[in-house]
C-alpha cells in the first residue's frame, strides 16, 4: 500500500478487514489522480475504469433505468416511424403502378382508337373508289350508248347532214332494209 507522505498507516487493523471487499482490491493498483486530471470535467472514463468492479450505486442505478426506458421509448418511436415510412413507400409504389397502368390502358385504348379510325377512313376510300367506278362505268356506259346511237343513225341514214332525208333513202325501213 502507498504510503501518504512518510507516515505510517494508522488503521492497519481496519485494512485488514477491508481489503477483501471488491471496492477495495483495486486499490493498491490505483495511482494517485492528477492534479490536472481533477481539474478535468470529462473524467467519466476515468471513473468507468476505477469503478469496473465495484457495485452500482442507486443514483446511478436509477439513471441507468431512467435512461434504458428512454432508449427503448426512442426505438419504439424510431420502429414505427420506419413502419410509417415503409407502408408510404408501398402506398406510393401502387401508386405509381396504378397511375402506370391506366397510361398504358389509355396508350391502348389510343391506338385502338386510331386503328379503328384508320379502318373507318380505309372503308371509306374502298366505298369512294367503288362509286367513283360505278360513276366511270355508268358514264362509259352512257357514251357507249351514245356511240351506238350514232352508229345506229349513220346505219340509217340519218347524218347531222341528212337530217331531211333528201338522199332517197326511206327514214320508214330500218338498217337492214325491213319495214
Amino acid at each position: 500500500m502507498v504510503a501518504s507522505k512518510g507516515k505510517p498507516f494508522p488503521f492497519k487493523h481496519a485494512w485488514a478487514i477491508l481489503q477483501t471487499f471488491d471496492k477495495w482490491k483495486l486499490r493498491d493498483q490505483e495511482t494517485a489522480p492528477k492534479k490536472s486530471a481533477m481539474l478535468r470535467m470529462d473524467d467519466s472514463e476515468d471513473e468507468e475504469e476505477r469503478n469496473l468492479g465495484k457495485p452500482e450505486g442507486i443514483k446511478k442505478g436509477k439513471l441507468r433505468v431512467k435512461m434504458e426506458g428512454e432508449a427503448s421509448s426512442l426505438r419504439e418511436k424510431m420502429e414505427h416511424m420506419m413502419k410509417a415510412r415503409e407502408e408510404l413507400t408501398t402506398k406510393t409504389l401502387e401508386t405509381k403502378l396504378l397511375i402506370t397502368e391506366k397510361k398504358k390502358e389509355v396508350k391502348l385504348a389510343q391506338v385502338e382508337a386510331k386503328r379503328e379510325e384508320a379502318k373507318r377512313k380505309a372503308d371509306l376510300e374502298e366505298r369512294m373508289i367503288k362509286l367513283k367506278e360505278a360513276k366511270d362505268y355508268k358514264e362509259d356506259i352512257a357514251e357507249r350508248k351514245r356511240m351506238f346511237r350514232g352508229a345506229s343513225s349513220t346505219f340509217r341514214g340519218d347524218t347531222p347532214m341528212s337530217s331531211c332525208g333528201d338522199d332517197g333513202v326511206d327514214d320508214s325501213t330500218d338498217a337492214y332494209g325491213d319495214a
